[in-house]
């Protein structure tokens, strides 16, 4: 026991207490100062050199991804190189898209004078989205968030199908040779990017003990570190969007009574102690390990197959590779280092990673929800959003197959006015417009050029000679139509200069007949109704009677007066003194009638009869026994 303290003892003890308080008061106070600034405004914390930035822009990517999205991300990156700030983050909310736009986007990242690209995975970057996110050299994510599901796939009749072995010996060595590059770039797992954009790989985790890294490895490889069958189960990686796992920090090395049965080695087995390691065991890697290989040659840029789905495209892969690959043999690996970390995908189906996953996989650096909380990762002072400009997203809806259908329907409408009464102008400037719209913004995003305008106007050109010039319809209006109908479909195609060896013009192509058909379809309908009901229309009749005549037709026309409703009967015949297109006049007993053509074209002088009677107009059609005419 203590002896009881003295008075003086009494009165000091609770001044020292206090005097303590105050100190710790006062540190906590500075530290609080120090991480929030005297505003109370939080201040950026450490970052890498390579990383900081004091101004930093971002471009978003939402939506499908197509030429448009590629044009408008390759010029905002051009803004923000010209403006020089220090960093750009590509903000990206994406189902995918065409795989050229992808590919185009993903070349543009990597080769931006400003290196310090961060991707932000904010929720969703799938398929074309997870390519463009790959080639930054950083990648971040919301929380909840997801990436993944890259696999190539073809529109048709059926909806989404997957390639075929020709496709996919076009389509699969340019994707995997973009996602390999830049996970050789960026230090992403190689065999992880590869089973994002193609199936038939089954792959297992293994853990570095003394650095916690993940590596993938396929079956062949984990037999020689560990000199045993890898064991299945269920797959760490699912194909649930946003799905969350137990990390694999917390879960148990495989058991083997998960794997088949091995009947040469009935007891578990411990890869520490039982696997065979006739040579010194080579030294331990770790992320900068595999740079520092015994020879340059060591770095080679050869394609290294995850698995036997892509086995078949090594070459092809390779030849297109320059980047040296990072990866180590795992051959040299020391067993006794590394630990089974889990059954990472069975090869069935599509790779999504959640952001969980994308932490533990070393795809992520950071998970971040704000601005603020993305200034704070960059050290940043000012953060600028680079947004689609109105005119990009104005040339998106022009170009979109609804309004595309409803020009293509308003421009032969227009034309087939326009043909059949010549002189009346609005018609014309009509379909001049409609062609405007329908050619302009495809030519702004490089989806048309010139042959296809020429084509157009020959065809029109070719038609209005057979409809106006030549009787008939013969050689000049089927070549007329021919060259209109290649003309329109071939803006809907990308670079028809390659057509058609990638699959995703074959596709524009599909879409592009369908959606003329159906316009013409719908055109046809009008232009029927238009014939039959020309005159009933105010306005264009009063059009019709302001065009210019001749002296002799303007006496006769003055001089005529309107028949009653009842002057003529069905079967009357007379003869058509002006050509009908399908409008204009035709004499009956010695009177002019104004008279519609019931179908097709019909010559000056040709012998009519008519076919029906009606308050509004008289309706006519060729008369084939001439004897008969009045």
């Amino acid at each position: 026991m203590h002896p009881d303290p003295t008075p003086s003892e009494s009165r000091t003890s609770p001044s020292l207490a206090r005097v303590l308080a105050w100190v710790c008061c006062l540190a906590v106070t500075a530290i609080s100062v120090a991480q929030t600034g005297p505003a109370g405004v939080a201040q950026p914390v450490a970052v890498p050199a390579s990383r900081q930035a004091d101004h930093i822009a971002v471009i978003t990517v939402k939506g499908p991804i197509d030429r448009i999205t590629s044009m408008s991300v390759q010029r905002r990156l051009q803004d923000a190189a010209d403006a020089g700030v220090g960093a750009i983050v590509i903000e990206i909310d994406s189902p995918g898209g065409e795989i050229g736009a992808v590919l185009e986007i993903s070349a543009a990242l990597k080769a931006s004078p400003i290196p310090n690209t961060v991707a932000w995975v904010h929720p969703q970057a799938y398929s074309g989205g997870a390519i463009i996110a790959l080639a930054c050299s950083e990648i971040v994510t919301s929380d909840p968030g997801a990436m993944g599901d890259a696999f190539p796939v073809t529109f048709g009749a059926q909806g989404l199908k997957a390639l075929t072995p020709e496709q996919r010996t076009k389509l699969l060595p340019p994707l995997l040779q973009d996602v390999t590059d830049s996970a050789r770039r960026n230090g992403y797992d190689e065999f992880l990017v590869q089973v994002m954009v193609t199936d038939g790989i089954e792959l297992w985790a293994i853990r570095d003990t003394q650095t916690q890294r993940l590596l993938l490895v396929n079956e062949e490889e984990y037999i020689s570190l560990f000199g045993v069958a890898p064991a299945r189960g269920r797959p760490l990686l699912g194909s649930v969007p946003g799905a969350r796992t137990r990390p694999l920090s917390e879960r148990a090395a495989p058991r083997q009574e998960d794997a088949p049965p091995e009947p040469q080695d009935e007891t578990p087995s411990n890869p520490e102690t039982d696997a065979p390691n006739p040579d010194p065991p080579a030294p331990a890697l770790n992320e900068d390990d595999a740079i520092l290989a015994e020879s340059i040659e060591d770095l080679n840029a050869a394609f290294t197959p995850a698995g036997e789905g892509v086995a078949d495209l090594e070459s092809d892969v390779t030849d297109l590779l320059s980047t040296p690959t990072r990866r180590p043999d795992v051959a040299t690996l020391n067993a006794s280092r590394w630990e089974p970390a889990g059954y990472v995908c069975d090869g069935t189906h599509a790779v999504i990673l959640s952001a969980q996953q994308m932490d533990e996989f070393g795809v992520s650096s950071a998970t971040i929800n704000t601005d603020e909380e993305l200034k704070a990762f960059f050290g940043a002072k000012t953060l600028v959003r680079a947004d689609r400009s109105w005119s990009e997203s104005l040339v998106r809806f022009m170009t979109s197959m609804p309004v595309r259908g409803v020009l293509i329907v308003i421009f032969l409408l227009a034309l087939f006015l326009e043909m059949s009464a010549p002189g009346m102008i609005v018609p014309g400037a009509v379909a001049l417009g409609a062609a405007v719209a329908l050619l302009a913004p495809p030519m702004l995003i490089g989806m048309a050029g010139w042959w296809e305008i020429v084509a157009i106007v020959s065809g029109v050109l070719l038609i209005a000679l057979e409809i106006l010039v030549i009787p008939g319809f013969g050689v000049f209006g089927i070549a007329g139509l021919l060259l209109l109908f290649g003309g329109l479909v071939g803006t809907f195609i990308p670079d028809a200069s390659g057509f058609p060896a990638a699959p995703g013009q074959k596709n524009d192509l599909l879409f592009g007949v369908v959606t003329i058909l159906l316009a013409s379809a719908t055109a046809g309908v009008g232009m029927y109704f238009i014939g039959k009901h020309l005159e009933r229309f105010p306005l264009v009749s009063r059009l019709i009677m302001a065009g210019p005549r001749d002296d002799e037709e303007d006496a006769a026309f003055g001089a005529m007066e309107p028949p009653a409703p009842l002057a003529l009967c069905v079967g009357q015949t007379g003869r058509a003194q002006t050509a009908l297109r399908p409008s204009g006049r035709a004499e009956f007993d010695e009177q002019l009638i104004d008279v519609v053509s019931d179908m097709g074209y019909i010559e000056q002088g040709e012998p009519v009869r008519v076919v029906s009677v009606s308050e509004f107009r008289v309706v006519v059609e060729r008369n084939a026994n001439d004897g008969e005419t009045a």
